[in-house]
């Protein structure tokens, strides 16, 4: 055989084949191929006539869907290029816009500073008029106006009595004035402490109203402060957390305690 020959046929052609082959597989760049990336940027902008609610506009480049994080633990939030933005509560928010683009994604992050809190949520909340409807006193017509026990069973300690005759003329009034939530308390005289009527404890707080609860209830009221000095229906409450259990016109049974606590039940009537 005319090994030269062979070579010069068969042999050359084939080692161009394969280099042909592996200079065709060099790093490809495949983002620039898909398009450009995005860069993420937005304004913000105080919405007029809306309490503690921003325009949020994105001024980003190349991209063409928007995700936006409000900063309120809720995750990302589709949407256009503009969205509005409402915080219920004073502070600073970091904000972020997820921007796409046909090559990739970019990210950007600025705060948002929110100056008051937005209290017309809770004041047209239907379990707050009743709350804050007239003021309410302990049922002394009740034969368990007050027990103790646990979250799942709330008389397990105690499972009522009598009211002493301190604590019959006792009252409870909650408002909101001043831009601020009030609790006022009146002894009328003398306060139920440590089983014993003695002086009396009369007084004016502020409070917090959540629909958040903690176990069973449908509202949460919390006072700032400690019994003795601050409580509702009994000077020695686990915490200064109660929970509205129920609440109609004339009634309302309040708990006392978070529900890993002692809990004392208490069953109101309006004054």
């Amino acid at each position: 055989m005319n090994y030269k020959l062979f070579v010069r046929q068969y042999c050359l052609p084939l080692v161009a084949f394969f280099f042909l082959l592996i200079s065709g597989c060099k790093e490809e760049d495949y983002a620039s191929k898909l398009g450009t990336s995005a860069k993420a940027s937005f304004k913000v902008t105080k919405v007029q006539g809306k309490v503690n609610t921003y325009l949020l506009e994105s001024t980003s480049q190349d991209a063409y869907r928007y995700q936006w994080d409000f900063g309120l633990n809720e995750g990302l939030k589709s949407g256009g290029s503009s969205i509005e933005a409402y915080f219920i509560s004073k502070g600073t928010y970091n904000v972020k816009l997820y921007a796409y683009g046909q090559g990739g994604y970019d990210i950007a992050t600025q705060p948002v500073v929110v100056e008051q809190d937005d209290f017309t949520p809770t004041l047209n909340d239907e379990t707050y008029k009743l709350l804050t409807a007239h003021t309410w006193k302990l049922d002394a017509s009740s034969t368990a106006p007050i027990i103790v026990g646990t979250e799942n069973n709330p008389g397990e300690y105690y499972p009522g009595g009598a009211l002493s005759p301190c604590q019959v003329d006792d009252d409870y009034t909650f408002s909101f004035a001043n831009n601020a939530f009030k609790l006022t308390y009146r002894a009328n005289g003398q306060t139920l402490h440590g089983g014993n009527c003695g002086s009396d404890r009369s007084y004016e707080s502020t409070f917090t109203f959540s629909k958040t609860v903690e176990g069973a209830g449908i509202a949460t009221i919390t006072i700032p402060g400690s019994a003795p000095d601050r409580f509702i229906g009994i000077t020695d409450p686990s915490s200064n957390n109660y929970r509205i259990i129920s609440i109609t016109a004339n009634e309302m049974v309040l708990r006392s305690g978070k529900s890993s606590e002692v809990v004392h039940q208490m069953r109101f009537v309006k004054k």
